[in-house]
């Protein structure tokens, strides 16, 4: 997920969407696929990053491509991410697996794990892989892009180039090692192709042991009472950032919470200053009794380190949180961003957490994290959008900012008098926490009104109230439904005509 000026754009597997954010709210501009946004036809495609760099006024995005062993990037035309953007594909020495996207004053960096085959089970993984392309030729569409390739190297695992947010012709790159690590490997990236280019290990500075977490627990499914846990994968780098000499980066661990008994899934992050290439705090965030995972970062103007993960135990089904750790090196109370509807039910979680600092107003930093949904026969997944502020204790935080709740279609029904008639209408839309008001009338005179209980909302998802009319009721009735946002905030109504029939 990315901020920009008066936009945010977020991009999971398959698809894209952007809001624009300069009003009162938030306001849904696209949502698109990835295989028509990079012009990939029907290639396997996964692991979309985007960014914005504010240096060049630009938007920059990646992806692999399973069937071509390459990896896309994107550039915009302009600040404006619905102005149009040019693709470009580049080799890679295998199968191109998470790709992370960073930037500096010269150069666009690319890092990758690079299997052998993406198709073969168990494939050997041939080591990590690094591309430094040239970011003026990028911007300016030129016909020819100069790039440098270094690896795959495996002596390292899971290359992880930063987002500079201020000047800098270095660009840093970190990895720690796989399954555990008690060192971070800080890398600088030198030069701009078609010159030299210097790729180059500059410390391995130390960092309190990390290790593989465990899965985190959760409740137990509402169907079939089946218990699975959050899975949280191995201790690789998920997310990095750098600003005037500091180097921020997060990642899953498994660490003891103070007054646990047992290791648990927790949110490693670690700050480093690039100028003496030493660590100058490495703490985890953690749950007595449940899990932290997938943590993001980025800081503030004022120096905050706002985080955003999620959390779960065995009596709180995942959750999308975030806490800022401020220059005093105190942490804020955390806030919850977003409750699932209930526990994950699938495999795979924890793909969709970012953070990204609003550049027209940087005391705003914009999170994104997933959540469970009971949608999709309950294995399904949703990733909600935030804003966070960080205000002083005791102080007024500023207004929320909700987005508009999800437009919905009536409609039409038809049954008979005295059993049910279900009332059902099309989410057009996404939404999250999302009430719904229901009317049924007859001219002035309302003979239903019900308002639904919060859920998530998934666009083409169709939903349904029931209603019991009277043995005596007759004829066409009007049903009409409004969604509601958390704050109340309406849609627009939508109605369709209901026959009651003896």
């Amino acid at each position: 997920m990315a901020a920009g000026p008066g936009f945010v754009v977020e991009m999971v597997n398959l698809e894209g969407r952007i809001w624009r954010t300069g009003g009162a709210r938030p306001q849904q501009v696209s949502t698109f696929t990835l295989a028509s946004f990079f012009g990939a036809g029907e290639d396997a495609l996964t692991d979309p990053r985007i960014l914005f760099d504010a240096a060049s006024g630009r938007w920059f995005a990646s992806l692999s491509d399973e069937d071509t062993n390459s990896v896309f990037v994107a550039v915009s035309s302009s600040a404006d991410p619905t102005a149009g953007w040019k693709v470009t594909s580049f080799a890679a020495g295998g199968c191109a697996d998470q790709p992370r996207l960073g930037v500096a004053d010269g150069v666009v960096v690319l890092g990758a794990d690079i299997f052998r085959s993406c198709d073969e089970r168990f494939s050997p993984v041939l080591g990590s892989e690094l591309w430094v392309i040239n970011k003026a030729e990028l911007v300016s569409g030129a016909a020819t892009i100069d790039r440098t390739d270094y690896g795959p190297d495996k002596n390292y695992s899971s290359f992880a180039p930063v987002q500079s947010l201020s000047s800098t012709s270095t660009e840093y790159v970190v990895s720690v090692d796989n399954p555990r690590s008690s060192v971070v490997h800080l890398l600088a990236v030198t030069g701009v192709p078609p010159g030299p280019v210097q790729i180059k290990e500059v410390a391995t500075p130390g960092i309190r042991q990390l290790v593989s977490p465990p899965n985190a627990p959760q409740p137990p499914a509402s169907i079939g009472g089946r218990r699975i846990s959050v899975a949280t994968n191995d201790d690789r780098i998920l997310d990095s950032v750098w600003e005037n000499g500091k180097l921020w980066f997060a990642g899953n661990a498994g660490c003891l919470p103070p007054g646990d008994s047992l290791l648990r899934a927790c949110g490693r992050v670690v700050e480093l200053s690039t100028a003496t290439a030493t660590v100058d705090w490495d703490t985890d965030i953690s749950r007595k009794g449940g899990g932290v995972f997938y943590p993001a970062l980025r800081p503030d103007a004022a120096g905050d380190l706002v985080v955003v993960y999620g959390e779960s135990s065995a009596t709180l089904a995942p959750r999308v949180s975030a806490v800022a750790r401020m220059p005093d090196g105190t942490f804020t109370p955390s806030v919850v961003i977003a409750q699932s509807d209930g526990p994950h039910n699938g495999d795979r979680y924890g793909d969709y957490f970012g953070a990204a600092r609003d550049p027209v107003d940087p005391s705003v930093v914009w999170v994104v994290g997933e959540t469970a949904t009971n949608s999709f026969q309950s294995r399904g997944w949703g990733t909600v959008v935030g804003s966070v502020v960080v205000t002083p204790a005791g102080g007024t935080p500023p207004a929320s900012v909700v987005a508009l709740p999800p437009a919905v279609l009536a409609k039409p029904a038809t049954g008979k008098a005295g059993t049910t008639v279900l009332l059902q209408y099309l989410a057009l839309a996404d939404g999250t926490g999302v009430r719904q008001h229901v009317t049924v009338s007859s001219g002035k005179r309302v003979v239903l009104t019900r308002t639904t209980v919060a859920r998530t909302m998934r666009k083409g998802q169709v939903f349904g109230v029931p209603w019991h009319p009277a043995k005596t009721l007759r004829g066409v009735f009007r049903f009409c439904v409004r969604s509601l946002a958390a704050d109340g905030t309406p849609s627009a109504q939508s109605c369709a005509n209901v026959t009651v029939r003896r």
